[in-house]
């Protein structure tokens, strides 16, 4: 029993055939398991071969203890009190210091301790060609800071400088000058730092004292000249701010009413043109008064009596005239009973718009008393403003200036010396096997980048799974690739009586019936008859998205399975501007279907019978000037006709869809369509589009047939291994029985 889901599928979401398949990724890789293999190989061989013939560089770490909070004797009083703030200040110090460690004053001082400006061979390891002056002495700076780096203990106040060179002892050498350098430089600088400090502390505590004075007197006249005594200035703008968000509110309230009376009031004015009353039903009041929902039903039937006179004695009947009058007269009176709910409206809306003149004005003024307010208060928040931030400055200028004498009499350092760097006779880098191993990785990400990218970008047809995403119709099977080496190997074949040698890539099931492509049309053909057991289908069209998919020879190849089982089939040759079916099967292609259809030929002329048993071939016959127009002629309906009587079925090979629309011609007379993909070809939005254009016709397409799927290929796995399991063996037996 055909079922509606067999005769049309529902098209499916656009989207659908964008999905990356996880298989297909699988499968991308596996077929370029070499290709990846030799990536990863040579990839890692280069970096390995590379690292190896790159010089060797030497590590020494010197480790030096850094301590902020140097005097204990300033106890509490000296320290941050909020922990935040502390921690804050210390990530600053040490941050600071990180950076002097790697400033060209001590830099200098090292190099100059080492006497590294003029050191021969260390001028000849960084390629440094300048002679003695300024230029050589920056380039033997830099070289030394792009090679010292500073890295703090973790959880700890202990810093490295780490120094790498290609020497191991000059390394160490370079470590422990910076780090001299640095402690000296430290305590230089917090000697010299705390007595200028003190001395300036002095001078900043008198000027700020003078400040706070000044501040307070400034802040307390401002208060007896705008009487801010008895009422604070936080709290007026409070009140004032109040009383504008109710005036605000009111307002929104007002001018919302005030914008729907006036949208209602143009509807019914515009309505009142209209005259029929059918659209005043939109307003409320209109819609509420009884006198003029009485006026309408009697309008309504007034329309209704004209209406059946009209039809019954014409328009210019006199009962025709005299409703027309009292039509007009009910329209008036709906027209005034409009007026009056507009006189209505117009004085709502002046009443509105005096209420929003009101709080306008009252708005203004309240906005007005605002500003004056503002601008006292930006005055007094300036004048208090200036006062607490005297007296914060004063605060920390005290605290300063005690910190800043009892630091000037403590001659200890916060910088100390913890560990000096030794000669580390290992080379850090180029570590080979490292190397070799991130390129042998890098390798294998290049080749499987590759592959999946080959996924990613390919947008054309593999698999059953492909075909069921994107159509969402009946998959009927494959048809697997013929290799040029299968093509060669001709075999004999027996015709009646006669031994013959089939030509051609179309008849391949013909010297090979026990082949995987013949199985697979056998398998086609039964899944074409199960799709509808009450009454097969007589008339198949075959097409494609494009030229060159493969539908010609999955005619042929369908044609005489068919044959083979028994039925009289007739290929009719239907692509007008290209054809090809007479070539296949070697007959003459000068008379055929045009032929017939010009009254050239007759049918009996014009079909060619074949070396296969119950196959016949209408060819195209000479090319039309204007195919699409003959296929639509009912000539052409009538010829068909004639051959349902004499055939069991007729398989017409149609041009492709998207190049000519031929084959939408021809899917109104088939009783179904049959779509050929071609795998790994065809692109999913050629497919896409092409069913798109047979099911805006209502086109009924009985499925899809998969052609040229190579078996060997990682799509046609399953195919392959379907057909060797279980294919094979029941393909023998068919042919055993067909036989007996």
């Amino acid at each position: 029993m055909t079922t509606h889901s067999q005769q049309q599928s529902p098209a499916p979401h656009e989207g659908s055939g964008l999905a990356i398949n996880p298989q297909d990724v699988v499968r991308a890789i596996a077929r370029r398991k070499w290709w990846i293999l030799a990536s990863t190989i040579l990839v890692g061989a280069a970096v390995g071969l590379g690292t190896a013939r790159q010089p060797k560089v030497y590590e020494a770490v010197a480790q030096v203890l850094i301590e902020p909070a140097v005097p204990k004797v300033l106890a509490e009083d000296a320290m941050i009190d909020d922990l935040t703030e502390q921690s804050r200040a210390e990530r600053a110090f040490y941050n600071t210091q990180y950076q002097i460690i790697k400033s060209r004053a001590v830099v200098r001082d090292a190099i100059a301790q080492l006497g590294l400006y003029d050191h021969a061979r260390f001028l000849a390891d960084y390629g440094i060609t300048a002679g003695p002056g300024e230029e050589r002495e920056k380039l033997v700076e830099l070289a030394v800071l792009e090679h010292l780096v500073v890295s703090p203990e973790l959880n700890s106040r202990i810093v490295k400088l780490v120094v790498e060179d290609f020497d191991a002892d000059r390394a160490a050498k370079i470590a422990n000058a910076v780090a001299d350098s640095y402690i000296n430089y430290s305590l230089e600088r917090r000697l010299s730092t705390s007595r200028g400090a003190s001395k300036w502390l002095d001078e900043r505590v008198d000027e700020f004292t003078k400040k706070i004075e000044d501040a307070e007197k400034a802040l307390n006249q401002y208060r007896q000249e705008h009487t801010l005594v008895s009422m604070s200035l936080e709290d007026r703008q409070n009140m004032i701010s109040t009383s504008l968000a109710k005036l605000s509110e009111r307002m929104i309230d007002v001018r919302s009413q005030l914008i729907d009376l006036e949208s209602r009031r143009q509807v019914l004015t515009a309505q009142r043109a209209i005259a029929s009353g059918v659209a005043l039903e939109a307003d409320a009041r209109v819609a509420a008064n009884p006198a003029v929902a009485e006026l309408k039903r009697t309008l309504a039937t007034l329309y209704s009596s004209r209406a059946e006179i009209s039809t019954r004695y014409g328009e210019l009947h006199p009962n025709r005239i005299a409703i027309d009058k009292q039509i007009a007269e009910i329209e008036d009176r709906l027209k005034h009973e409009v007026d009056i709910i507009l006189v209505a409206l117009d004085n709502e809306i002046a009443s509105l718009k005096q209420t929003e003149t009101g709080l306008n004005l009252a708005m203004d003024q309240e906005k007005t008393r605002a500003l004056e307010l503002n601008t006292l208060g930006l005055e007094y928040s300036k004048l208090h403003r200036d006062l607490g931030t005297n007296r914060e400055m004063y605060q920390s200028l005290m605290k300063r200036q005690t910190e800043a004498s009892l630091s000037g009499l403590l001659e200890s350092n916060f910088v100390r010396w913890h560990q000096k760097a030794e000669i580390q006779p290992r080379a850090v880098r180029p570590s080979v096997p490292k190397n070799a191993a991130i390129g042998l990785v890098l390798g294998l990400i290049l080749g499987l980048g590759v592959a999946v990218a080959g996924v990613l970008l390919d947008n054309t047809v593999h698999s059953q799974a492909d075909i069921e995403a994107l159509l969402a119709l009946p998959f009927l099977g494959i048809l697997p690739s013929i290799s040029e080496e299968e093509q060669q190997a001709k075999k004999t074949i027996t015709v009646d009586g006669v031994q013959r040698v089939p030509t051609g890539r179309d008849l391949y099931i013909v010297q090979n019936p026990k082949s995987s492509v013949a199985e697979c049309t056998r398998a086609i053909r039964t899944n074409l008859l199960f799709l509808s057991t009450d009454k097969s289908f007589k008339r198949l069209l075959l097409t494609s998205a494009g030229p060159g998919e493969g539908k010609s020879t999955t005619a042929v190849a369908l044609g005489i399975t068919m044959a083979q089982a028994g039925a009289r089939v007739l290929l009719v040759d239907t692509d007008l501007r290209k054809p090809r079916l007479h070539r296949t099967f070697g007959v003459p292609g000068e008379g055929g279907l045009t032929s017939v259809l010009v009254d050239a030929l007759t049918l009996d002329q014009a079909i060619k019978a074949t070396d296969i048993a119950g196959l016949d071939i209408l060819p195209c016959g000479p090319l039309p000037p204007n195919p699409a127009e003959i296929l639509h002629t009912d000539r052409f309906v009538n010829l068909v006709k004639q051959l349902d009587q004499r055939y069991d079925r007729i398989i017409f090979d149609s041009p492709p869809v998207q190049a000519v629309t031929d084959a939408v011609i021809l899917s109104q007379i088939a009783e179904g369509t049959i779509f050929v993909v071609k795998a790994s070809k065809t692109t999913k939005e050629a497919v896409r589009r092409a069913a798109r254009q047979l099911r805006d016709v209502n086109a009924r397409i009985l499925g899809v047939v998969l052609n040229d799927v190579d078996l060997e290929d990682g799509h046609g796995g399953y195919y392959y291994y379907y057909h060797s399991r279980y294919g094979a063996p029941y393909g023998a037996e068919a042919e055993k029985g067909a036989e007996a």
